[in-house]
């Protein structure tokens, strides 16, 4: 399918200015080490600056292909329904498009030691530690990869469709963003959206189960209520129906987390617990294609780690998204599933000093609830 043309240069845009200050300033913030990687990094993260371009012009382009037309239109009104319903920070971010000609954004690269569930972390200014980095080609995070392997560590690598800068630059809409289902189209847009909206520093797996929870819930409140005629019904019924699913695979997955654990906290010679955990890995690989089939010649993700399938890293990376889900959804029916309620929440939550503890107050059965659906 053919898409937009690249925008002209923004060498020269406020906003381009703007946003290579606020870069500048983050490195100036920054480590040895960090202060090398994310200069490595920057130029990639100002190519994609300055190649956006406006979502009304990309829709007034009569020469738009009609799919893509579609899918970035679904995409601006997840955007809107974001800012409007759920409460979610809107300004300029998610009003452009940028063309990645059938690409990824990026690669991520997440490591863990051999004998511990444990992801290795890298701590920068504003995002405080998180247990990835973010590549913008592949043979960077290769690259990156081969050394903490040659260093004995897990790694894996994954294709990244969209993220986050967290106010620090306007994030646009990617054209990865708008591969997949429009289920899927929805979610990611309000996963980012989340990112961009609520965040605690240095809180990685809180934060990414908790814009996981609220994409996946947020895409089925939007086709409830955007939805009409038996089309429209069908595309609401997937996006509950991932939500189920999503739900059953961190059933799945948490078993396989406790055991892993408990093996690397028995602290048994090494060769031992590499023949021990290679067992559950093939146990967890053999569970894992019984329950959901591959389509021919599709290998799913948590198998698909360069160097051979399930490791720590896969796992510890998994855990990252989906570890923390249970007590999200228990908050969520304490709220009565009031999505809008459940997000406010979270926005006066993390302007307080202790973010979590409130949280989880507001979650036990003897909260009071009134002032805080109030806020909506």
């Amino acid at each position: 399918m053919r898409l937009v043309e690249r925008e002209p240069s923004a060498h020269s845009s406020p906003s381009a200015r703007s946003a290579l200050g606020s870069l500048l300033m983050v490195l100036l913030l920054s480590g040895c080490w960090s202060t090398n990687y994310l200069l490595s990094q920057a130029g990639g993260q100002l190519r994609l600056l300055q190649a956006r371009r406006n979502i009304s012009a990309v829709l007034a382009d009569p020469d738009l292909d009609g799919d893509v037309r579609q899918r970035l239109q679904l995409a601006a009104a997840a955007r809107r329904f974001g800012v409007e319903v759920l409460g979610l920070r809107g300004g300029d971010n998610y009003t452009r498009f940028l063309d990645l000609h059938g690409g990824p954004v990026a690669w991520n690269l997440s490591a863990a030691p051999k004998d511990r569930l444990r992801p290795l972390t890298w701590r920068f200014p504003i995002t405080g530690a998180v247990p990835y980095l973010g590549f913008f080609t592949k043979a960077d995070a290769d690259r990156q990869a081969a050394i903490l392997r040659a260093k004995d560590y897990d790694v894996y690598v994954r294709e990244v469709s969209g993220y986050s800068t967290l106010g620090l630059t306007a994030d646009p809409i990617y054209s990865s963003m708008l591969e997949g289902s429009p289920a899927r189209i929805v979610e990611v847009v309000l996963h980012e959206m989340f990112h961009g909206t609520v965040y605690l520093s240095g809180k990685s797996a809180w934060n990414e189960s908790l814009a996981t929870f609220v994409g996946l819930h947020g895409a089925a409140l939007f086709f409830a209520m955007t939805s009409k005629g038996s089309a429209g019904q069908r595309v609401y019924a997937e996006a509950r129906a991932t939500a189920r699913l999503t739900k059953t695979f961190e059933g799945f997955l948490r078993p396989y987390f406790a055991e892993a654990e408990a093996l690397y906290a028995k602290k048994l010679p090494r060769a031992e617990t590499l023949r021990l955990r290679q067992e559950l890995f093939d146990r967890m690989r053999d569970e894992l294609l019984r329950r959901w089939p591959p389509r021919p010649g599709h290998t799913p993700a948590i198998l698909n780690a360069e160097g051979g399938g399930i490791n720590n890293a896969v796992l510890a990376s998994y855990g990252v998204y989906h570890h923390a889900a249970p007590d999200h959804a228990r908050l969520y029916r304490r709220l009565r599933s009031d999505l809008p309620a459940f997000i406010a929440l979270h926005k006066l939550a993390v302007e307080m000093y202790d973010p979590l503890g409130y949280l989880a107050h507001i979650a036990r059965p003897d909260s009071d609830l009134d002032g805080v659906l109030s806020r909506r």
